[in-house]
């Protein structure tokens, strides 16, 4: 078993692997962009000893509080460890590994790239084959930690050759798991062939969903995600 599929394996695998001492909040924190005026209802994972510390945050179409939605808008800060450079954050849109969507992100030169993964066992996850898709609104990059805020269509509910499931969000409240690697990808230039270094921190969220996470501005926000950033392969 290599080093990538222990890493994502320990991606809540089991109740034993998540780690207590890590920082989350259940309840959301508003934050707004100041560039875009999107509003997110924002997650929290502190620093630590092993890891930098990262901020997800999600904006939904206006009626996904009675609807189920299949997309989002979503913020991801990713920071780095110890004001360091390098190292991914990851996300599981279902909370466990197994048979849920899985987005992971790092910055590669200029560029934040990501790549969807999925597995039905607690083997290396392998390219996602469903239909979701990731546009991009910005990105930055600094030496302490990398920034994305994007479009992500047809994430909450997802079809991997067959191996269906999704996230409700009309039931208010969401389970998403995390994990967070010093180090950045191998092959990170194409992100379907990029391998990855076993992850520091993982655990998972149950989170809420509040009013802020709707807006009847939300088709007016997903307007700007324009650019699709894959990457060279």
């Amino acid at each position: 078993m290599n080093r990538f599929m222990n890493g994502f394996i320990a991606l809540l695998a089991v109740g034993s692997v998540i780690q207590p001492c890590l920082s989350q909040s259940n309840a959301p924190t508003l934050y707004t962009d100041p560039d875009t005026g999107i509003v997110f209802d924002t997650w929290t994972v502190a620093p630590t000893v092993t890891s930098g510390g990262l901020t997800f945050g999600m904006a939904l179409p206006e009626d996904a509080l009675t609807t189920d939605a299949t997309e989002f808008i979503g913020y991801l800060s990713c920071s780095s460890f110890n004001n360091g450079t390098g190292g991914w954050c990851g996300l599981s849109l279902g909370g466990y590994m197994i048979n849920r969507l899985l987005l992971m992100a790092y910055a590669q030169d200029d560029d934040v790239l990501t790549s969807f993964r999925f597995t039905s066992s607690y083997t290396m996850p392998s390219v996602y084959t469903g239909n979701a898709t990731l546009t991009q609104i910005s990105s930055t990059i600094t030496d302490h930690e990398f920034t994305l805020l994007f479009r992500c269509e047809g994430c909450l509910a997802w079809d991997n050759d067959g191996v269906v499931g999704y996230t409700s969000t009309s039931a208010g409240a969401l389970e998403l798991g995390w994990a967070q690697a010093q180090e950045s990808p191998a092959n990170g230039a194409c992100p379907d062939e990029l391998s990855l270094m076993q992850h520091e921190a993982n655990s998972v969220w149950d989170i809420t969903l509040d009013e802020n996470a709707v807006s009847a501005e939300y088709e007016t926000w997903a307007e700007l995600a324009i650019n699709l950033v894959t990457g060279t392969c």
